[in-house]
């Protein structure tokens, strides 16, 4: 609201017209931001249309997240630099937003855990907030380290990769589904003895390194879309896709055991009755993780991120569907678990 000409206020008719309390008018007089333009002897304050004019500039400047010192400098002419200050707080801002895109992420999973199963524990909510947190900062890290990204760049992470193509037994007839792609290198190595093969990843960096990949090796059987454990199905419908065998490797150990198990569930249902085998190479403990403490770099493991499970777990995982299991140890903290369906 704009006041009439050469009207002059007191305080409390300046703070009613203005929407702002008494309070905040005698603090802002009191840091020098906005001080009224006449003072009487009696101390009162008064105020004028050239006071409300700045007024509406420190509301409009709070308005995008300026701190009432960055404001002060701002509208006093301090040779404040206006476009490093509205880049800092673009910044800012766009964190925030990040921040709230992922707690709305996490919230709509909670909604729909609820929904599906009508139960909804603490833990399971923090579970689902910290998925969520680290699919963000993965996704992230992926996508800025997609041109750099080497599969192998892992020793033991090289050696499941490699073992899983040989376990998987690719034949002319099969549909391998590889969730967790990255940048494509096992489905291409797997290409020419299969029919198809389709990548699934939460990173769009690491998908268009993979169909520059496979550009390169000429492979014409391999799709590659965007999807996450939990919801591969987001970018293709994969239940009409005729999987026969599905692989993953060093991607789960960013799950709980928890989440893990709705994934295998997940894989089971995607594949329907034509999936055969599910082959995980991973972090998993055979033995306690503190007796090799110095090998946690060598074989990428990060107590702060990463959640491998106990081998018995990832079992576990299978133990209500009509699956047997073998399991593959590479390194007490490393192996591979098959499971394939009982014809």
């Amino acid at each position: 609201m704009f006041l009439k000409g050469g009207e002059i206020l007191k305080i409390s008719e300046f703070a009613k017209r203005s929407g702002v309390t008494v309070k905040a008018l005698r603090y802002y007089d009191r840091i020098g931001l906005l001080q009224p333009s006449v003072k009487t002897d009696s101390g009162y304050r008064i105020y004028c249309d050239e006071d409300f004019i700045k007024l509406q500039q420190v509301t409009t400047l709070k308005f995008i997240g300026l701190s009432l010192d960055e404001i002060k400098q701002l509208i006093n002419n301090k040779h404040e630099n206006i476009h490093s200050m509205i880049d800092v707080q673009t910044r800012a801002l766009e964190e925030s937003k990040k921040h709230i895109d992922i707690v709305l992420t996490a919230l709509y999973k909670a909604k729909a855990q609820l929904e599906n199963y009508n139960n909804l524990e603490v833990q399971q909510l923090i579970d689902i907030i910290k998925i969520t947190n680290m699919e963000t900062k993965a996704k992230q890290r992926f996508n800025n380290a997609s041109k750099q990204y080497v599969t192998d760049s892992y020793y033991w992470r090289s050696k499941t990769a490699e073992l899983i193509n040989e376990l998987v037994r690719p034949q002319i007839k099969d549909v391998i589904l590889d969730l967790g792609c990255g940048t494509g290198k096992q489905l291409i190595e797997l290409s020419t003895k299969v029919r198809l093969g389709i990548g699934i990843d939460i990173s769009e960096g690491m998908l268009s390194q993979a169909k520059i990949n496979l550009k390169n090796e000429k492979a014409s059987n391999i799709e590659f879309y965007t999807g996450t454990f939990e919801e591969p199905e987001l970018s293709v419908d994969l239940y009409k896709k005729g999987i026969t065998k599905i692989i993953t490797n060093y991607s789960l150990h960013h799950l709980s055991t928890y989440y893990k198990q709705k994934v295998i569930k997940k894989m089971i249902d995607i594949g329907g009755e034509a999936l055969e085998k599910i082959i995980i190479g991973d972090l998993m403990f055979f033995e306690n993780p503190e007796n090799h403490k110095d090998e946690f770099n060598v074989v990428g493991y990060g107590p702060e991120v990463d959640f491998p499970s106990r081998v018995e777990e990832l079992m576990e995982c299978f133990s209500n569907f009509n699956f047997t299991v073998e399991v593959h140890k590479l390194h007490p903290l490393v192996g591979i678990i098959v499971a394939n369906r009982i014809k």
